[in-house]
């Protein structure tokens, strides 16, 4: 396995282009090596392992980082000779880490580092450059210490027809269980148009840490905002004789957690100790910024009302940018006056359903000239148009810190309230109008309405504000009902011939928009809006697509094939078992309008491998009809942290089997249980009828938050589903 060191994860958003540029001089990263060997820092010579570490994969016995950041004027003189002076960025991260390696599952994880060597990020007239320099060497139990030549080790890896390099990869020779990975990662980058990727200072790790610790420099000229979360230490403010801002922090012994991608229902910025950080070069003029941009300095904890602030001003921006907009807006009036002249008794709620449709059916693929903020604007003066009352909200995500820890306003998302109760956002997934993603769902919003757009102005939007509770949805509100029929062919005892109807609503519609096409997504919302023409026929009549019209037919040819494809996939999951034949699929509803808001999808397939022999008798595994769901692991059990489900919800399962001729059923009285706590539950129970065996099934998560003293009614739950699962009944072969 490979240590991957990536790119800090918000460059990597800010990418344009990226070409390689000359080699870093060898003499440079030697002398970065020798600097950070030389580190005066007892933590990284103990080479001991403590007492009760030896059962643990690894232990990273000591961990620093050091940052600094300064800006110093450049001038450049551009293709049209006029000087500007740029205030250009030196930013520099070196992250080390010493690794004691205690079995072969460790050994796998560090025996090899992967790096990006050299990025450039380039601009009109700029250039942003990101340069990395990897160090490594490994201890042996008897102290020696080897180096790696990393330089000469690195192989590099290439992609496309021009071969150009996208990282780098070096294995570390000679390294053993037992021994120690001392490696460090130095991130230099010249910033001239972007600002320092946002800093996160993790205090957990999923390997014991028994110290770590973080140093930061910045120029006097930078602002600096941050916050430390849910017990994550202070940092230390001082200044050196330069007056740089000195910030250091130190913790010993940090908490172990499993890996974020493998444990569920997560939200860690509400739930792990963490630095949140950022570095801004407010006092360049390159850099967009809010008028209510802070000037140098160090800010620790700074109200929400200031990033309020900052997310009104970028939302008011907006509203001076309304380019292009001509060929959308005939559109959308377009639509929007056909709509109201057949509708003349249009109600308030009915309106402002139809112009977010209008203006989410019509606005251009296009985020770079048409990013989320600018249709929010749009929305808000259409609204204003046709006498919506109307509010802008800012809510933060469930996922995301809480409304009073938020550090940028990037934390926070924009919305619309309408006539008190509805809400609007621009990415809404396969959602209907005014449906609210789960997330935001039981926050609290601030809101405000829109006297005038005052762009630079510190406040950004005159008129009362205000707060709003977003409404939590209820189990029901999020319910997956499955209608199940099944019959066992005479001639092939050993198949299932199964007719699956699943209707979902809210939340557990999101698990099925993988099978979904735009295709259909857009036919629904042009007979939803009363456009007469077709897609095929918009792009027959538009000069510049009707030359590719069969490009796109093969393009929708192959969609069909690859949504056959992942229903086989989504086949396969829920039963355990591949489907021996898909023998047709549609879907009834898309859920993607007020009028049909449910997703309702209807498969008929047959499947082996439920069906056993047991001499004359069969035994059917009825338990796998309900699909596979969550099996508590002894590590789920002992969990230590409240859990975050994507909201409450239910989930309901109607069978009908047909009893196959000549065959009795035995063992159905098994199948009758009931259990429930504060939490939700789950209930089973059948009625034979004739040659029809009916099941019902019913499993309930009844929070969407779960405190830990309550989590072990949810563990309760699942295994409860769980012993469902494993029910079977007997089909005895009647004698004549």
């Amino acid at each position: 396995m490979t240590t991957k060191i990536s790119l800090p994860v918000s460059l990597l958003f800010l990418l344009v282009s990226i070409n390689c540029f000359a080699d870093i001089p060898k003499t440079h990263a030697q002398t970065v090596r020798e600097m950070v060997w030389a580190w005066d820092k007892p933590e990284f010579m103990q080479y001991e392992l403590p007492p009760g570490y030896e059962n643990e994969s690894a232990v990273i016995l000591a961990r620093h980082q050091h940052i600094e950041a300064t800006s110093k004027n450049r001038f450049r003189m551009n293709a049209l000779l006029f000087g500007d002076v740029n205030r250009e960025l030196y930013y520099t991260n070196i992250d080390r880490q010493m690794v004691k390696l205690n079995d072969l599952s460790a050994l796998a994880e560090f025996s090899e580092l992967s790096f990006t060597e050299e990025t450039r990020i380039s601009g009109h007239m700029r250039s942003n450059k990101l340069k990395t320099i990897v160090g490594a060497r490994v201890i042996k139990p008897d102290g020696s210490v080897v180096e790696v030549a990393v330089d000469e080790e690195a192989i590099a890896f290439t992609e496309g027809k021009k071969e150009k390099e996208t990282l780098k990869k070096v294995a570390i020779p000679g390294l053993q269980v037992g021994d120690i990975l001392d490696y460090f990662v130095c991130d230099e980058m010249e910033l001239e148009t972007y600002n320092v990727p946002p800093e996160l200072f993790l205090f957990f790790g999923q390997y014991p840490i028994l110290k770590y610790s973080i140093h930061c420099e910045f120029g006097d000229k930078l602002t600096v905002e941050y916050r430390s979360l849910n017990g994550a230490p202070e940092m230390r403010h001082s200044t050196d004789t330069d007056n740089n801002y000195i910030l250091d922090a130190e913790a010993e012994n940090l908490e172990k957690v499993d890996a974020l991608d493998e444990m569920r229902w997560i939200s860690p910025y509400r739930t792990f100790p963490m630095i949140r950080m950022y570095v801004l070069n407010n006092a360049s003029k390159l850099i967009v910024k809010s008028p209510n941009a802070r000037k140098g300095g160090v800010y620790e904890n700074l109200p929400y009302d200031e990033y309020l602030n900052d997310a009104k001003t970028f939302l008011a921006a907006q509203e001076k940018q309304m380019f292009w907009m001509k060929d959308t807006d005939k559109k959308v009036k377009k639509t929007l006056s056909e709509l109201m002249d057949n509708n003349p008794a249009m109600g308030d709620e009915e309106k402002a359903i139809v112009i977010y449709e209008a203006l989410f059916y019509h606005w251009p693929n296009d985020y770079a000239n048409y990013p989320g903020l600018k249709f929010m604007v749009r929305l808000q003066q259409l609204f204003e148009e046709y006498n919506v009352k109307h509010k802008f909200l800012f809510v933060t995500s469930r996922l995301g810190p809480r409304k009073e820890e938020v550090v940028s306003d990037d934390d926070m998302i924009t919305g619309l309230l309408a006539n008190d109760h509805q809400l609007f956002f621009f990415r809404n997934g396969y959602r209907y109008a005014g449906e609210v993603p789960p997330e935001y769902q039981g926050e609290s919003a601030s809101t405000i309405e829109v006297v005038k757009y005052a762009a630079n102005k510190s406040y950004g939007i005159e008129g009362n504000g205000g707060q709003y509770e977003i409404p939590e949805s209820k189990a029901e509100d999020n319910l997956l009902a499955s209608r199940i029929e099944v019959t066992i062919p005479i001639d092939n005892l050993s198949q299932l011939s199964v007719k699956r109807n699943v209707r979902c609503t809210g939340n557990m519609k999101e698990d099925y928009w993988q099978l979904l096409l735009y295709e259909d997504w857009d036919k629904e919302m042009r007979k939803k809006l009363g456009i007469g023409h077709t897609l095929m026929e918009e792009l027959q009549a538009n000069k510049s697509t009707r030359k590719r019209i069969d490009e796109f037919t093969s393009v929708l040819e192959s969609h069909k094939k690859e949504q056959k494809e992942i229903i086989e996939l989504e086949l396969t999951e829920y039963h355990g078992e591949k489907p021996e034949k898909i023998e047709e699929f549609f879907f009834n509803s898309m859920g993607i309008t007020t009028d049909r808001p449910a997703l309702d999808y209807t498969v008929s397939y047959t499947v082996e491998g439920l069906v056993k022999n047991a001499g004359d008798n069969l035994i059917l595994e009825v338990g796998r009809l309900i699909g596979q769901h969550w099996e508590p692991s002894e590590r789920d059990e002992q969990r230590t942290i409240d859990a975050y489900l994507p909201a409450a919800l239910s989930l309901s399962y109607d069978i009908e089997i047909e009893i196959p001729e000549g065959y009795g059923v035995e063992g159905v009285e098994a199948l009758s249980f009931n259990y429930s706590n504060d939490s939700g539950g789950f209930r089973s129970d059948y009625q034979l009828e004739g040659n029809k065996l009916h099941i019902s099934a019913t499993k309930i998560y009844g929070r969407s938050v779960v405190p830990l003293d309550k989590w072990n009614e949810i563990v309760l739950i699942a295994k409860k589903a769980n012993d469902f699962q494993a029910k079977t009944i007997i089909l005895k072969k009647l004698v004549e």
